[in-house]
């Protein structure tokens, strides 16, 4: 594929860095010095504004297959995708941080009315928002995932003594009907486990099942339901998202946020939050409050330094779970390494979106778990053996968690009969799709 990037920030250089082995990449960028951290991958680079038609005809981005506008400037990059397509591009993808993009780009919107459209939108901070609530709603897990319009969910939990699940293989385990151990992380090394593994405290473990049954586990390592005493640390746009949602939930919610004017807008806003104006890594700020007493601290500024500040505080003050914000993808295994379970990057997910609207596989990378594994989705092809996971096989280092038929989810055993149609949920090692892709043609030869 022809690929033009209008940004070579560190989102347009993660999708570069994605795509520049397999396709023809062209980043344009305003900033010359982008182009020096683009010298390692093979791509063409031109320093230009991509909102100019004029420098987008440069990057012959009127042939290209798609355009991805991913600068910091929401409008660079909608009047940047508009020009493109006007110019003969075939897609067009620009991200936003602003909701009335999104709502004028919307199917048969205001902008579709008169002749204005963009093939894709993303909005990494919404995205990111979400992640957090889902997180803070399911006490003591550390990610998730949410698949198949909600029929089907991952939880990773870190094990502690005294947990359920431990000490025993995991074909003697009694889990919840509907649930199956897809992942282990033991030493910084994600395993698929077999019915002869077992875990132990220490491990991450990821599980997948469906939405009633992954309740019911997550019942099993936090009983409590009553409602949880959350501080967030940074009400801007993402704080905002989260404490938009968390405050419905009639959460007791302290939100730190040091602008003075930001802070009077979010008292304005959610009237039953606590509204502080003070830094969030101010400790004496912390313990006057009695922030110990929270059940999950959220460091979400745009500052990766004092979020991971505010982490460390919140756990030295031995709040039970701590969720922090990293926007530079490089920072998230330093954050790891220090203690911070649930460290989460607002454009991982982003930019695998981006993947997945290009179609350059068969399948949908639907979750990273920890950037060691995935989740993929894809359909067990029309022309395939039939058959029995016993006899079929799941594909190489890859376990199907969740199978999804006719809109009925079944978790699968060696029993489970595959039928062309369906789509698989297969939990992988990073970077298998090729190894995936050889499984789908050995079956479909099978029955050839």
């Amino acid at each position: 594929m022809n690929i033009v990037i209008i940004g070579g920030g560190e989102t347009g250089y993660q999708i570069a860095a994605q795509l520049h082995r397999d396709h023809d990449v062209t980043v344009l960028d305003t900033d010359e010095s982008r182009g020096l951290e683009l010298a390692s991958l093979d791509v063409r680079f031109l320093t230009g504004n991509g909102a100019d038609p004029e420098e987008l005809r440069r990057a012959d981005a009127g042939t290209a297959d798609a355009v991805i506008a991913c600068t910091t400037n929401d409008d660079v990059n909608v009047l940047g995708c508009l020009a493109a397509r006007g110019l003969g591009a075939q897609q067009s993808l620009a991200f936003v941080t602003r909701e009335r993009y999104i709502e004028a780009f919307q199917p048969r919107g205001p902008m579709e009315s008169v002749g204005l459209a963009i093939d894709r939108l993303i909005w990494p901070q919404r995205t990111l928002a979400n992640q957090i609530v889902d997180l803070v709603r399911v006490p003591r897990a550390v990610d998730s995932g949410v698949f198949a319009g909600g029929m089907i969910r991952m939880l990773e939990y870190r094990l502690e003594p005294g947990d359920p699940f431990t000490g025993d293989t995991l074909a003697r385990l009694e889990l919840p009907p509907s649930v199956l151990v897809v992942g282990r992380i033991r030493d910084d090394e994600f395993t698929v486990p077999g019915g002869d593994s077992s875990l132990r405290p220490g491990d991450k473990v990821v599980f997948m099942g469906t939405a009633d049954s992954m309740r019911e586990l997550a019942s099993r390592f936090s009983p409590s339901r009553r409602r949880l005493n959350v501080t967030l640390i940074g009400g801007g746009n993402v704080g905002f998202m989260v404490a938009r949602q968390l405050h419905s939930d009639r959460n007791r919610l302290v939100i730190i946020e040091q602008d003075v004017q930001r802070a009077e807008k979010l008292a304005l806003w959610f009237p039953r939050a606590l509204v502080l104006r003070g830094d969030g890594t101010d400790l004496e700020l912390l313990e006057q409050e009695r922030l110990e007493d929270s059940d999950v601290l959220v460091a979400i500024t745009n500052d990766d330094a004092k979020n991971l500040l505010a982490s460390l505080l919140g756990k030295q003050l031995g709040i039970p779970k701590v969720i922090t914000r990293v926007s530079r993808a490089q920072n998230r295994r330093l954050f790891e390494r220090v203690g911070i379970e649930s460290p989460l990057t607002v454009r991982r997910a982003a930019v695998q979106e981006v993947l997945n609207w290009l179609r350059l596989d068969e399948a949908d990378h639907v979750a990273s778990i920890e950037d060691r594994a995935e989740v993929m989705e894809l359909v067990y092809p029309l022309d395939a053996a039939k058959g029995s996971l016993s006899t079929i096989g799941s594909p190489p280092d890859s376990l199907i968690g969740a199978i999804l038929r006719r809109n009925r989810v079944l978790i699968p055993d060696g029993s489970t009969e595959l039928l062309p149609g369906d789509h698989l949920f297969i939990v992988t090692g990073k970077d298998n799709a090729e190894q995936i892709e050889e499984w789908l043609g050995s079956v479909v030869e099978r029955d050839g």
